[in-house]
């Protein structure tokens, strides 16, 4: 068996992490995009009568329910969980290779934080799931 150096985990562990934070940098940035279109939008009328006249469209509605933050919590959940789950198998899958291809304490660390980072995941879809079912949130259309 060929051991691994501080380096090689290292490097193991940042491409492990890189498209994670690739995802979350990406959401931030479509999130400030959304808040830009919206300022566009409010910015586009003349008068708080045209606002006023425009919030009574269908359009207007479904700005209202953008701007207001709801998301499906279904689908904020599903999310939760696919993430969850790909952090929980590629920690596994560290664990395994840092305890039985390489015998490395420090992938198979990285492989251990990855799994509790997904079972994190997990937990907070299912907490996340019991919550907005007691609220009714999951009945909504």
């Amino acid at each position: 068996m060929r051991h691994i150096n501080n380096t090689e985990a290292a490097w193991l562990a940042f491409a492990a992490l890189v498209p994670f934070l690739l995802h979350y940098l990406f959401a931030a940035h479509q999130t400030r995009q959304r808040a830009a279109v919206r300022k566009a939008v409010v910015d586009k009328f003349s008068s708080a009568a045209d606002f006023a006249a425009f919030l009574q469209t269908p359009a207007g509605q479904a700005f209202i329910t953008d701007l207001s933050g709801l998301e499906n919590p279904v689908r904020a959940v599903m999310e939760a969980i696919q993430k969850g789950i790909i952090l929980t198998l590629l920690g596994g899958g560290l664990c395994w290779v840092g305890v039985v291809l390489v015998a490395e304490a420090e992938v198979a660390g990285i492989g251990v934080l990855l799994v509790c980072l997904g079972a994190g995941m997990l937990i907070s879809a299912g907490i996340s799931y019991r919550l907005s079912k007691n609220w009714g949130l999951l009945n909504r259309p």
